[in-house]
């Protein structure tokens, strides 16, 4: 009896969280940072930054009903999912809520605060839990893409772009662009770590969309800058490389296909 209450308290606190994240950010964020306090060499295409959020919340609304109403994955499944990634998944949504929020506000040093515990806690889920080694690509599609790969590339591109916001980075001097041009490679190098290191094109397929985001908006809000190129070519060089590891891992699935038969996706 008790472990079906704890389940039922896990599967509400992953809808609660879920539907806050979907109000956070239709309601506060899409179409609350406007004016020149958001407008930094962080600063992305509203175009591109809704598309990136329709993809994650459909992602993420797909990876609910996965461990809820999919009867292809078992219980056990279900409930491992649920208690390995269901707190994360939770804890993720409800910080994006906030940060919406307080982001919306321009309360930026509280709306960093909570990208940085945010950060923590998925790259808690990262590395503890390592969904980014689940094998059946359906189910890497639709657990370790939502609730890890589209959030991470998120809360890591937000920490800059609120931080710009924080320190008033707003084209005025030139001291701000010349550290955007250099913290802009970051979007690079993380990436391209992750993806060398655990195969994961996740993070480096979506940063690489983001940064075209960035590089159209930046054209536009000050053409004689570096800061659009370096987005572009960070952005044409994640595209490339997260296309090569994606035919990669699709050969070596297709090889090892005998033995990836098995339902469950192992996480620890």
């Amino acid at each position: 009896m008790a472990s079906n209450s704890s389940f039922d308290a896990a599967k509400s606190s992953v809808v609660i969280s879920y539907a806050l994240s979907v109000i956070g950010v239709f309601y506060y964020f899409l179409f609350g940072h406007f004016g020149s306090h958001y407008s930094t060499p962080f600063t992305a295409s509203l175009i591109f930054v809704l598309i990136y959020w329709l993809v994650t919340l459909v992602l993420q609304f797909l990876f609910i009903i996965k461990i809820f109403f999919n009867s292809n994955v078992s219980s056990d499944n279900q409930a491992n999912i649920l208690a390995l990634v269901g707190p994360h998944f939770s804890v993720n949504n409800v910080l994006n809520f906030f940060w919406c929020y307080y982001f919306a506000q321009e309360k930026f040093i509280i709306a960093e605060v909570i990208l940085v515990v945010n950060l923590f806690n998925l790259l808690a889920l990262y590395f503890t839990h390592k969904t980014v080694g689940i094998k059946n690509i359906s189910d890497w599609m639709t657990v370790h893409f939502p609730a890890t790969g589209l959030p991470l590339s998120w809360t890591l591109y937000a920490i800059f772009w609120n931080g710009a916001c924080m320190f008033h980075s707003h084209y005025k001097h030139l001291l701000p662009r010349v550290l955007a041009n250099i913290f802009i490679w970051e979007f690079l190098f993380t990436p391209l770590a992750l993806l060398g290191l655990y195969q994961d094109w996740s993070v480096s397929l979506s940063t690489s969309f983001l940064m075209l985001g960035l590089g159209l908006r930046q054209v536009f809000s000050k053409t004689f800058a570096l800061q659009w190129i370096f987005a572009f070519v960070i952005s044409g060089i994640d595209f490339i490389a997260s296309v090569l590891a994606i035919v990669g891992s699709s050969l070596t699935a297709v090889n090892s296909e005998s033995a990836s038969n098995e339902q469950a996706p192992l996480l620890a």
